[in-house]
């Protein structure tokens, strides 16, 4: 049953003397979960998991909405990934899990379940646990040769990708032309004789 879906019980209101009864009609409506968001026969729900988890395995029991005890764990080997790919989430699925099908209470949807990865707070990792990693873990993608007395080395920062091409207040770009509104006060202008 879908939010909104109305059900009837025809003849089963109130009996009144020399009258016929009328219907009784339930509207349905979904309220929200802490934990499941309903999708038709599809459920979803977010789940944090630390580095660790997501690189050797993860197992967690997950009580679902008729009060059964899941045990949701990953395969052998199986290694979670920030995202899958062209910035979509990393997202798993069990099937059978989801909410019953009209018409077929046996028959259910699917429950996805929306990892995010939760990496160490920076300065977590001494010295001695990256070396280890760096042990352990693949290699790196080697460095183009680069003259530190020469080359300008620089260190990124932490923003939203919100932030990408926004403009601040006051802001020209020297590439900013008239047709998109950019140019600044005063341009140069052509006189006509």
């Amino acid at each position: 049953m879908r939010n909104g879906e109305k059900i009837r019980f025809r003849g089963m209101s109130d009996e009144h003397p020399n009258t016929e009864p009328g219907d009784i009609i339930f509207i349905l409506q979904e309220k929200p979960h802490a934990v499941f968001t309903r999708k038709n026969n599809d459920l979803l729900i977010r789940r944090e998991v630390t580095l660790s988890e997501a690189l050797c395995g993860y197992e967690f029991v997950l009580t679902h909405l008729d009060g059964r005890k899941l045990v949701i764990k990953s395969k052998p080997g199986e290694v979670l990934r920030p995202d899958a790919g062209q910035g979509e989430p990393f997202i798993k699925c069990v099937m059978g899990e989801g909410m019953p099908k009209a018409g077929s209470p046996f028959e259910k949807g699917r429950l996805f379940i929306y990892f995010r990865i939760m990496f160490p707070e920076p300065g977590a990792l001494g010295p001695s646990e990256l070396a280890t990693l760096k042990d352990v873990l693949p290699a790196p993608a080697p460095c183009q040769a680069y003259n530190p007395e020469v080359d300008e080395v620089v260190h990124t920062e932490v923003v939203e990708m919100s932030e990408f091409g926004k403009k601040e207040p006051g802001d020209a770009s020297a590439y900013d032309s008239d047709e998109e509104g950019g140019g600044g006060k005063g341009g140069v202008q052509c006189q006509q004789g």
